[in-house]
């Protein structure tokens, strides 16, 4: 859902819980085992969640 977004100047980044390759990730854990989006705005960043439909209604989209 990301990777299909158009928000202008959007980061998305992936990695693997627990690895320090991306310090951007870092205290962004799995939400109840499963694979979290966090969208993050001026410094400030919304409850993360692993819902498609909430993913796109943050970045903008149709939800």
């Amino acid at each position: 859902t990301a990777l299909l977004g158009t928000a202008p100047g959007a980061v998305v980044a992936l990695g693997t819980e627990g690895s320090d390759e991306f310090p951007l990730l870092t205290d962004r854990p799995l939400l109840d085992g499963a694979p979290a989006a966090y969208v993050c705005r001026n410094f400030t960043c919304d409850a993360p969640t692993t819902d498609p439909a909430r993913l796109r209604a943050a970045l903008g989209g149709r939800g």
